[in-house]
């Protein structure tokens, strides 16, 4: 109920609102757009962590795979060795 009260007052105000007789500078413009993409890109953050876990849900029972599952993942290129340090 409180919600339609708060609802129905907004309307209200905004609707008996006269003319604002104003304009949107650069730096509005700029603070809105920048506002807008920061939303976009929480959003785009939250859907892929939750994609993740449900994925993990139906996945292996979210078991990840080791390096010995995969040996070519972790290749170095030749000479790039490393050598133990007391040699």
């Amino acid at each position: 109920m409180k919600f339609v009260a708060g609802l129905v007052s907004f309307v209200s105000f905004i609707a008996a609102a006269g003319p604002a007789h104003a304009y949107l500078d650069p730096g509005s413009v700029s603070l809105w757009i920048q506002g807008i993409v920061a939303a976009l890109a929480g959003l785009a953050l939250t859907w892929k962590h939750w994609f993740w876990r449900l994925r993990s849900l139906f996945g292996r029972n979210g078991q990840r795979k080791s390096k010995a599952d995969n040996p070519g993942r972790n290749l170095r290129p030749p000479g790039n060795e490393e050598t133990p340090a007391g040699e």
